[in-house]
């Protein structure tokens, strides 16, 4: 990895963390408390009941990641192998940010990175061209709402987006 933590994760401030847990109160219940998130809105969530995982915002998709914040940080601060560079690179999209960066999309402090089209829909696609800088906040509670409503949606089916002021 190439770019510094700085550059590909951030902590999201305390109404952004308000914000998003009731954009997502629908997928994830429980208490829970963001440790960081990704530029791409990835976060990572500690439960109260235990456990690390992972919101993909971009698709919606949750994963448990570690059994506590102590074992996902000894991870992410262990050696840089094989396995941890595919972890990072599928959690944190460095090669992509720094793509970002090269297009002159650079996120300043309250902002991360957003796609045009979400990848759980045909053409989504993990590109420079998909991607855009945004607010943090509106990011993460936009696409807790776009989940909600698309949830029901089976794979393949139509969904027409309509957005209002």
């Amino acid at each position: 990895m190439s770019l510094s933590w700085s550059k590909i994760m951030f902590v999201p401030d305390q109404q952004a963390v308000e914000e998003t847990a009731s954009a997502w109160k629908w997928l994830i219940p429980a208490p829970w408390k963001i440790i960081f998130s990704s530029m791409f809105g990835g976060l990572f969530l500690e439960k109260e009941t235990g456990g690390v995982y992972w919101l993909e915002c971009g698709t919606g998709l949750i994963e448990k990641v570690a059994n506590s914040a102590e074992e996902f940080h000894g991870f992410l601060g262990g050696p840089r192998d094989e396995a941890w560079n595919s972890r990072v690179d599928d959690w944190f999209l460095p090669p992509l940010v720094e793509q970002l960066h090269d297009a002159g999309k650079i996120a300043a402090p309250g902002q991360c990175y957003g796609f045009t089209i979400l990848p759980i829909f045909e053409g989504g696609k993990y590109t420079v061209d998909n991607a855009f800088v945004v607010s943090a906040r509106e990011w993460l509670t936009w696409t807790g709402s776009a989940h909600e409503q698309v949830r029901d949606v089976p794979d393949g089916g139509q969904v027409r987006m309509k957005f209002v002021d």
